[in-house]
């Protein structure tokens, strides 16, 4: 950031683009635990100004600027995501439209028709996920060998499952703080990770106790589960996530453990390590 004060600064980006000439007001956003997100008013329109810090190159969860571009302009006519509005690669500074409301407050049914809006984006040219069952188990050795104190648990065996019968734009990470608005507004923010995959994911971090429980949210109930996949209505991608959950747990219950050691906060860390008692419970109760 130049030695110009950050609201100077964001005034004279604006200007660059032609978005907005006149007083702005900033007001830091909470909630994400890796980027810098300020809300910038303008009296006509709300614009969002992330700066996304640098993560390790093998992060399990990237942290890509211009992925995130890339996947809002994909989203954008499919009422999925926030609007782009411009990016500055060489700061790491990304712009989209502020989404207006709260954090998701319950609506299953809201998630699941949100979900299958996203189908219609092309996935083309993102990095292709994992989602094959021995691929996610070594996902998660790879993860439990980083960790210090935190011992795997009983390891799923593998077993051969059919591809998925197309690729999707995966989101990766649909915890609560991360659904914004309500019914048909509902709106999935922070893509700074997305790839090719398999939905099987999506609806798994959704679903998962873990992704709740990080967010400061109670795990979903069995009735709650089963109204989104009433609203989901794909019966092949509900037989697909009972089949592949036990591994995505198992690769979950990892990071977990890894982050319930290394996160900086106690607070946070303590979050971790419910969360991955959770999500290993919640694996085997599925068996």
């Amino acid at each position: 950031m130049p030695a110009i004060s950050r609201n100077e600064h964001i005034h004279k980006l604006l200007i660059s683009r032609g978005l907005h000439h006149g007083d702005i007001k900033t007001v830091p956003l909470e909630g994400g635990l890796w980027n810098d997100a300020v809300r910038v008013d303008t009296g006509e329109r709300s614009f969002v100004f992330k700066t996304f810090s640098k993560v390790d190159k093998d992060a399990f969860f990237p942290n890509s600027a211009t992925d995130e571009a890339e996947a809002l302009r994909r989203l954008s006519e499919f009422d999925v995501s926030p609007k782009f509005v411009a990016m500055w690669p060489e700061e790491n500074l990304l712009v989209y439209e502020y989404v207006t409301g709260s954090t998701w407050a319950g609506d299953v049914e809201a998630v699941a028709k949100l979900l299958k809006r996203k189908e219609a984006a092309d996935p083309t040219g993102f990095s292709l996920g994992q989602f094959i069952p021995t691929e996610l188990l070594a996902e998660g050795d790879a993860i439990f060998g980083k960790c210090h104190s935190s011992k795997p648990p009983l390891r799923p065996p593998p077993i051969d499952i059919l591809p998925p019968d197309h690729l999707s734009l995966i989101h990766r990470d649909i915890g609560p703080n991360n659904l914004v608005g309500v019914g048909d507004g509902l709106r999935l923010i922070d893509w700074q990770c997305p790839t090719m995959g398999d939905l099987t994911e999506d609806i798994y971090s959704f679903l998962s106790p873990a992704f709740h429980i990080v967010s400061e949210r109670d795990a979903l109930t069995p009735l709650e589960t089963a109204r989104f996949f009433h609203a989901l209505d794909l019966p092949s991608s509900k037989t697909r996530y009972e089949q592949l959950a036990p591994y995505f747990a198992w690769r979950m219950t990892a990071y977990c453990c890894w982050r319930s050691e290394t996160h900086h906060d106690p607070s946070i860390r303590e979050r971790y390590r419910r969360a991955s008692a959770a999500e290993y419970a919640s694996s085997y109760a599925q068996k």
